[in-house]
């Protein structure tokens, strides 16, 4: 396993738009599998669960994207060509800021450090970010391979779901497999619930905190939405990085509501994490806070963005995986203790 692994990371850059869209399927297929679960119990037939649920899911998809991703990417579009105005208008800003707080303190605050400097490159970083994910959306839409190849495996997934389990426990030693599959129920248990809850409490909160935007007359409502639910995803510390972005964003567009969009993102954010959250998270990952932000740290500088959304599911992985490795060898020691 560890060869195939470093085998793997050797490849990735190589292979990575092959691997790419049959990863996307088996997470597909993963997220999608229990509202099949659903249907099937209601006396439907595995096939026909499927399809019913790749309708539904392809209507709400086209209507998303009819209707949501267009604006988002002239809103995209329109915040980029505003920024020139917005850095002069921040650096205007910083300048009476900075005579008030000379003629106050007599001391000169440039001669320490440089703010509009400073302001000027997150600025510019801010604006690289929202051109990548302007393009990234532009070329993601014209990857009509992908769209045809990421449905098809996963329906094949969903249908022939008991064929690839068995293939996969087929290559576990017999001795083996009731630990096997006692792991991996474990392991749906904990990332399962985890993810779903995840992702449907970051829906939650940028659809709301979108709304809340939109209804104060913020023109980049969409951008806002969006950023309040991605990075709600990063547990702890990613709200945090949320709420100075959109406040950022509200300075340059309109300070006026500034506290407003504050109490709107603070009272998701309470609803959401006391409320919906308990509810919603089945699965409690059973890790210590100090190895989650490690976590965050460590797969987010191996992986990017998607390694720190993606680095609790791992570490609780990791987590489980261990505690049977740990068991097994335990057993054995035992074992081979009473026979001597």
């Amino acid at each position: 396993m560890v060869l195939i692994g470093a085998l793997c990371l050797f490849i990735w850059p190589t292979l990575a738009g092959m691997f790419t869209p049959f990863l996307v399927a088996i997470v597909l297929a993963y997220l999608i599998n229990p509202l099949v679960g659903i249907f099937e119990k209601k006396g439907l037939s595995r096939v026909v669960s499927v399809i019913v649920v790749f309708i539904a899911l392809l209507g709400i998809v086209v209507g998303a994207f009819m209707s949501f991703v267009p604006s988002l990417i002239t809103s995209i579009a329109t915040m980029i060509t505003s920024l020139p105005s917005i850095i002069t208008q921040m650096q205007a800003y910083i300048t009476d800021l900075s005579e008030y707080l000379s003629n106050f303190t007599n001391y000169n605050i440039s001669q320490y450090f440089n703010i509009e400097q400073i302001l000027g490159n997150v600025l510019q970083g801010f604006a690289a970010a929202l051109q990548g994910i302007s393009n990234a959306l532009l070329q993601n839409s014209s990857q009509l391979m992908n769209i045809i190849i990421v449905p098809l495996v996963t329906i094949f997934l969903l249908i022939d779901k008991e064929f690839f389990i068995a293939g996969i426990m087929y290559l576990v030693p017999l001795k083996y497999r009731n630990n096997m599959l006692k792991m991996c129920c474990d392991i749906d248990l904990v990332i399962g619930g985890f993810i779903k809850g995840q992702g449907l409490i970051s829906l939650l909160v940028g659809i709301a905190t979108g709304i809340g935007a939109f209804m104060l007359g913020l023109p980049y409502a969409s951008i806002i939405g969006v950023v309040a639910g991605i990075t709600t995803m990063v547990p702890y510390f990613g709200p945090v990085v949320g709420t100075i972005v959109i406040m950022l964003m509200v300075l340059f567009t309109n300070p006026m509501v500034m506290l407003p969009m504050l109490i709107v993102i603070g009272a998701v954010q309470v609803i959401c994490g006391n409320f919906i959250a308990p509810a919603l998270m089945s699965g409690n990952v059973g890790l210590h806070p100090v190895f989650i932000i490690f976590s965050i740290f460590f797969f987010g500088a191996m992986f990017g963005g998607i390694g720190m959304i993606m680095a609790v599911p791992i570490a609780a992985t990791i987590k489980v995986v261990a505690g049977y490795m740990i068991s097994i060898f335990a057993s054995k020691d035992n074992i081979e203790l009473k026979k001597d």
